[in-house]
This record gives structure tokens, C-alpha cells and sequence, in this order.
């Protein structure tokens, strides 16, 4: 990881509020009122992403919620970011809830070429159970507003869509229902929420792997080529003996680095695990550090426990934070159980052609 040149995803947290009270935010207890990126961090921010990097670079704004800035501050940041950069080609992408997304905000996202992905809970009594605004009320007809304005632009946005005890019933019609959105793809990411500062799973491995089997079933007798599901696509990949291109699968948790609104650094957000701050610290010193290089070191390792397992070269033990919430890093993830059913489909599926 060392050096003076190296690659970087870096995650911009603008802002650290949010707008909505999910039933199982990550994040809460870090989201409060006020908590925006002045422009000399971002700048900070900037300079030492620069510093560190060759060639382009791929920006995510992320928050809380980063479309609570405004579009106007939102665009600057952008016009700031571009100009800090210079020459160095920028890609932008953006995570939101999408309720704020009108016809002005997907034009501006147009305009300038972002990827887009929104989280989405499935049809609206699903959703709306899990994803209140904070004012109370759902926010289903707000975020589905905000799709058809992203497609109206021309946008082709991602959807994330998290799975608890209620929507794990559903698989067949959470893939109809996004499939039907018209959108690019759907991430199904397995629930948690933290319970006295402690993540606690919302889904046990094997009916996680029981659920992504059948979505896999019924998102291969769609036949839609212009539709993905992402960790599966990515896994039918990896099976195929091509790159991923889904981070759980790639063991390259050195490559991320997210931004705090107050310039506090994390090698990965779900971790929470701040490793220093750039105003205190430059990037490079903060990355090499004996203390966030034993991080990596045990995030990329693979457990013991995994070495007489079929599919160790493929799954490495599975993402480090889901290892870490079956008890520590150097344990199998939670969904073992439910992931080697999941890999065992899907090479039956490639093997059979479906």
C-alpha cells in the first residue's frame, strides 16, 4: 500500500443528516443537524486525493443524505472538486434516498454524467415500513418520483435494497418489482441495525443464501440483459474466471477510503473504524500507519477455518465486516452457510446454462 502513487476510491460524506428514519440505519447515532463539509476540508480532501493518485478518479458523494446540501451548494462542491483536480479526468457518482430528486436535480446529474444509485426497500408497504421520513409518513411515492425523473433525464440509476425478517419472503417479487422500475440493477444486501452502539444481523446466513438462490432463479428466467442484480452478476463473473467487480469478491478493501464531514478518515465506512484526520494528518501517513495496515492486513487475510472449504479461492472468507460480525475478522462472514448454497446455484447455473 505503500508509495507515492497508488489507487484510491475515495467516499465524500458533504453532509452527516439525513431526512429519513430507517428501521435499521447504520448510522445512527453519527447523523445529526449541521454536520456539512466546510469548503477548506473539502479542498483538504482534494489535495491529498490528488497527491496520492495518477490518472482518473472516481468520486462518490455520500452522507447521511448528500442531496440535503441543495442543488445549488451540491454543484459547487462539484465546480470545486473539478477545479482542485485540474487536468485529472473525475467520474462522479452519487448514493442517495432519491426523495429529493426532482427534474432539476436529475438534470443536473445528467449534464454532468453521474452514476446514480438510490436505496429502495421494494413496493411501497415493504418500503415504506422500513424507510419513514423523519417527520413521519412513507417516502415509497417520493422515491419512485425520483427514479421516473432520473429516467426522464436519461439516467439508468441502481437501486439497493436491504433485506430483513419482512422482505426476505419476497424474493421472486422484490426482482419483478425492480425489474419492472426499469432500472440497471438491484444490490440485496443482507439487514442490520446497531443495537447499543453493536451491529445485530436482521437476516441468519442460510435463509439470506436461500433468498439470493431464488432471486437468482427468477432473475435468470427474466432473460434481461439490460437488468442486473449485482452481487449476482458479479458472482456469475468470478465463477467464469473474470474480474468481479463487486468489492466482496475482489478483497480490495485497501482501495476505499471515506471522508467524514469534518475530514476524519475510514478505511471503510460499515466499520466505523476512524483511523485519523487530514487536517491533522496527511492521507499517506494515515494509510500507512502500522495501525491501518494491520487493519487491511486481517481484512484481506483469509480464516483458517476456510482452508479446506471449495470455494476459499473464490470467497476468502467472505466480506471482512460480515466476518466480524460472526465474531471477529478471522472468522467465516455470518452468511457462510447461506453463501456456499448461493455458490453452489450459481456454478450449476453456469454449468447447465440456467
Amino acid at each position: 500500500m505503500s508509495g507515492t502513487s497508488r489507487r484510491l476510491s475515495p467516499v465524500i460524506k458533504l453532509i452527516e443528516d439525513c431526512n429519513l428514519a430507517c428501521s435499521y440505519c447504520y448510522q445512527a447515532g453519527r447523523l445529526r443537524p449541521g454536520q456539512r463539509m466546510s469548503r477548506a476540508t473539502l479542498e483538504r480532501v482534494l489535495l491529498e486525493v490528488k497527491r496520492l493518485t495518477r490518472g482518473p478518479i472516481q468520486l462518490l458523494w455520500y452522507g447521511g443524505e448528500p442531496t440535503l446540501v441543495g442543488l445549488d451548494c451540491f454543484r459547487s462542491a462539484v465546480d470545486f472538486a473539478e477545479t482542485v483536480l485540474g487536468d485529472r479526468p473525475v467520474r462522479h457518482s452519487i448514493q442517495t434516498n432519491a426523495v429529493l430528486i426532482d427534474a432539476d436535480w436529475s438534470g443536473f446529474l445528467a449534464e454532468r454524467r453521474f452514476g446514480v444509485s438510490l436505496s429502495l426497500d421494494g413496493p411501497e408497504q415493504l418500503h415504506d415500513a422500513r424507510r419513514p421520513f423523519r417527520r413521519g409518513g412513507g417516502s415509497h411515492a417520493s422515491v419512485v418520483s425520483g427514479v421516473d425523473c432520473l429516467r426522464e433525464a436519461g439516467l439508468s440509476p441502481r437501486a439497493s435494497c436491504v433485506i430483513d425478517q419482512q422482505t426476505i419472503a419476497f424474493p421472486e417479487e422484490l426482482v419483478d418489482y425492480f425489474a419492472a422500475l426499469q432500472l440497471a440493477e438491484v444490490d440485496f444486501a443482507p439487514g442490520l441495525r446497531l443495537v447499543k452502539g453493536r451491529p445485530q444481523a436482521l437476516v441468519g446466513g442460510l435463509e439470506f443464501g436461500r433468498f439470493m438462490v431464488r432471486a437468482l432463479d427468477r432473475w435468470l428466467a427474466l432473460g434481461r440483459a439490460d437488468f442486473k442484480i449485482r452481487g449476482l452478476s458479479g458472482l456469475l463473473r468470478a465463477l467464469s474466471g473474470q474480474a468481479s467487480g463487486y468489492c466482496k469478491l475482489e478483497s480490495s478493501c485497501s482501495t476505499y477510503v471515506t471522508f467524514s464531514h469534518n475530514g476524519d478518515v475510514y478505511p471503510c465506512d460499515e466499520f466505523a473504524a476512524c483511523v485519523g484526520n487530514v487536517h491533522l494528518s496527511n492521507l499517506e501517513d494515515l494509510l500507512d500507519s502500522p495501525r491501518t495496515q494491520a487493519m487491511y492486513s486481517a481484512w484481506q487475510s483469509t480464516p483458517a477455518a476456510c482452508s479446506d472449504c471449495r470455494w476459499r479461492d473464490l470467497c476468502r472468507g467472505g466480506c471482512p465486516f460480515e466476518r466480524q460480525m460472526a465474531g471477529g475478522v478471522d472468522r467465516p462472514s455470518l452468511l457462510c452457510e447461506g453463501l456456499k448454497l448461493l455458490y453452489q446455484r450459481a456454478e450449476a447455473a453456469l454449468t447447465c446454462g440456467g
